[in-house]
């Protein structure tokens, strides 16, 4: 046979009708094979069900009709074709869709395969599905963990099934049960019913036991973060209890290995303690690096329910606050009026004026600040009052101009005013700007405006009581190291009488009721000249008073009259 030039053979094009027909070949083989798995038919059939039952425009009672053929046909099998991924997804949509009966009768047959179901890449979904779906198997899924943890927290897969467990669907004892197998062998074979809840009880009660629980905390804790794997919430639960409970010189070569990674446990209460512990014992070079992790994530940061609380603390125990400015101080007075609409980050700058007012810190993070007091007075040389006062000036400038641009509309919003009190009483410069804005509202029509008058309004006449009784008093605050009010502040009580008086509003709001010409008629300073104004026109106020629906602030200012 002649040898064929291969610079003259040219293969033959291939036609459309061919490529069709290979593609049919490779489906039909795909199928043959299929079918030669022992449930390759009833995951064929399955498949092409689970197409019609999956639609969100199906019927309701086709829908009921579709579910029951599924679990005919699935029945007794469900174990077998869960682990794969296309039938991962028909069981999926039976727990989705079925009903009551039908989900149980799916989380029953899985019963016992939990923990390889929470291994698998598509299994896991499952095992999501059934915590959702299924509450009457939570708790066989929770302890189906036991004795597993230390393991499934590691893997890639499982960590995530364990976590929703524990954040989501435990109870306070489960997740002691789940979180305990961190502290030693003796936890993950003995669950105890009645026993303790926490590893303070634990010690309290053995505290032969402490040294154990913290060696196995740190066989378990060192991997994850030499991993990074430190976003689960019952990893944070372990690093706060060994945060608390190691020793100095332990406690400080974990927070030298996290201090990158303590931005990714701010989201959870466990994980923001464990940071504000980690600011607190950590040395300048730690407490740096934390905030530089930090500052991309800044006003993410400051906005969650959690993490706002670890800038609070940062602000609370760091004594360079020339630092403390640059890293976080400048970056929040750039976004001042995000952060002051804010539930959550309002409170970062009103914890810098305001220091630890329970109105704009939560009891949680106030009370971890007050346990953290003594550790601080250890760590922390510069006086409170001297760290409050330097971090004021850094802020005031921005929040005076916040002030100036928005206390018309702020001063009758119940967050926003806090922020305008705070303001006018505690920042420094000339706040004269904002003051006016709140005087041009003093002046405006009582009768006119009635309840939305500023003297009016059950929300902005604090504010505006607030200042006329900060002209003669000091504020009254549960944080004893605010510094003194500025000198600067303007004469309050006085101004808003003359602003009353010029307007002619000082009668008619009398005659209102509004809390403020009580502040003013109490007042050393304004008293004696607003009795002598109000005086003649006590008939008239006793007039309004026997109209009005709420007699008791009418009864004070007359008893003053």
């Amino acid at each position: 046979m002649a040898a064929v030039d291969k610079k003259t053979f040219k293969r033959e094009p291939q036609t459309t009708e061919d490529a069709g027909s290979r593609g049919q070949q490779q489906k039909r083989q795909r199928v043959e094979r299929q079918k030669a798995q022992p449930t390759g038919e009833l995951k064929i059939d399955a498949r092409k069900l689970w197409e019609v039952l999956r639609r969100g425009d199906l019927d309701a009672e086709v829908r009921k009709v579709k579910m029951k053929e599924m679990m005919d046909m699935l029945r007794g099998h469900i174990k077998e074709v869960t682990f794969k991924h296309d039938m991962s997804r028909v069981v999926q949509t039976c727990l989705k869709y079925g009903n009551d009966e039908q989900r149980s009768e799916i989380a029953a047959e899985l019963n016992g395969s939990y923990v390889d179901l929470s291994r698998s890449q598509y299994g896991r979904y499952i095992l999501m599905r059934i915590l959702k779906y299924c509450p009457k198997y939570r708790d066989e899924v929770i302890k189906s963990f036991y004795g597993h943890v230390r393991k499934l927290v590691r893997h890639k897969e499982a960590a995530h099934v364990l976590e929703e467990c524990f954040a989501v669907y435990a109870n306070s004892k489960q997740k002691w049960n789940l979180v305990a197998e961190f502290y030693g062998r003796e936890f993950a074979v003995f669950k105890s019913i009645d026993g303790p809840k926490s590893l303070d009880a634990v010690l309290a009660m053995t505290p032969q036991k402490r040294e154990t629980a913290m060696d196995s905390l740190k066989s378990t804790v060192t991997p994850l973060l030499e991993k990074g794997t430190v976003q689960y919430s019952i990893v944070h639960r372990a690093l706060l209890d060994y945060i608390r409970f190691a020793d100095p010189s332990e406690r400080q070569q974990v927070i030298e290995t996290m201090r990158e990674l303590v931005v990714e446990i701010l989201h959870t209460r466990d994980g923001a303690h464990a940071a504000m512990l980690c600011l607190l014992y950590g040395s300048v070079k730690d407490r740096k690096a934390m905030l530089k992790a930090f500052k991309p994530y800044l006003q993410r940061i400051c906005c969650e329910e959690y993490g706002y609380a670890v800038l609070v603390e940062a602000l609370d125990c760091i004594d360079d606050t020339v630092f403390v400015n640059k890293a976080v101080l400048q970056d929040v007075c750039g976004m001042m009026s995000e952060l002051l609409a804010d539930q959550y980050g309002r409170r970062i700058p009103l914890f810098v004026l305001g220091g630890r007012n329970p109105h704009y810190v939560g009891s949680d993070a106030l009370q971890v600040l007050a346990d953290n007091d003594k550790v601080k007075a250890l760590t922390s040389k510069k006086d409170a009052s001297v760290r409050r006062k330097e971090l004021t000036a850094f802020v005031s400038d921005s929040m005076t101009e916040w002030a100036a641009a928005n206390t018309t509309k702020a001063i009758f919003d119940p967050l926003p005013s806090q922020a305008v009190n705070e303001i006018l009483l505690r920042a420094h410069g000339d706040k004269s700007a904002a003051w006016q804005r709140v005087l041009d509202l003093v002046r405006m029509d009582v009768a006119q405006l009635g309840a939305d008058h500023v003297l009016i309004s059950p929300i902005a006449n604090r504010v505006v009581t607030n200042c006329i009784l900060a002209e003669h008093s000091v504020p009254k605050s549960a944080d004893s190291t605010l510094p003194a009010l500025p000198e600067s502040n303007p004469k309050f009580g006085s101004e808003v009488l003359d602003a009353l008086v010029d307007s002619e509003q000082l009668v008619p709001a009398a005659c209102a009721g509004a809390f403020p010409v009580r502040a003013l008629l109490e007042s050393p300073v304004t008293g004696e000249r607003a009795k002598q104004l109000l005086r003649p026109h006590k008939s008239s106020i006793e007039a309004a008073m026997k109209e009005a629906s709420k007699k008791r602030i009418f009864e004070a200012i007359l008893n003053i009259l």
